[in-house]
Order: C-alpha cells, then sequence, then structure tokens
C-alpha cells in the first residue's frame, strides 16, 4: 500500500524521526524553513486524518491483524503519546 506521504514529505518524517531539526532538515534539503514547516504541517494534518479513519473504520482490527506486529505496537505507542 503506498503512503499518504509525499516523497518529500517521507523524508521530512524520516528526518525528524531521527532526531533532526527543522533547522537542520532545512539545510540538508537546501530549503527554507518556512517550506519545512509546511511539510511538517502537512505531515500533521494527514497523521489526524489518518488516526481518524482508523478510529471510525469498521476494517481496522482486520486491517491490524494482518501487519506485522511490530508495526501494530508502533502504531500502539503513537497513539498513546
Amino acid at each position: 500500500m503506498q503512503s499518504i506521504l509525499s516523497s518529500g514529505e517521507r523524508d521530512v518524517a524520516n528526518r525528524l524521526a531521527d532526531g533532526e531539526s527543522v533547522e537542520e532538515i532545512a539545510a540538508a534539503r537546501e530549503q527554507s524553513v518556512e517550506t519545512v514547516e509546511k511539510h511538517v504541517g502537512r505531515i500533521r494534518e494527514k497523521t489526524e486524518r489518518a488516526f481518524a479513519t482508523l478510529a471510525e473504520s469498521p476494517f481496522t482490527d482486520e486491517v491490524a491483524a494482518a501487519q506485522p506486529s511490530a508495526a501494530v505496537d508502533a502504531i500502539r505507542e503513537a497513539i498513546s503519546r
């Protein structure tokens, strides 16, 4: 299944997960801080929509059962924060 994040958003998300600051990401991507902050905003918006969809979907348990347990554990941990 394809990610709902664009390739640029995935790159920014991975860098954030690795602990890079917005300023570091902007420098590495040769972009302005404002551009990276826009990516972060879109990532947050898409993540919120994905979680809302999961909460309302009658297929959540079925889809979760088909995922590797590590992926399900990571999602549960993210939700609990």
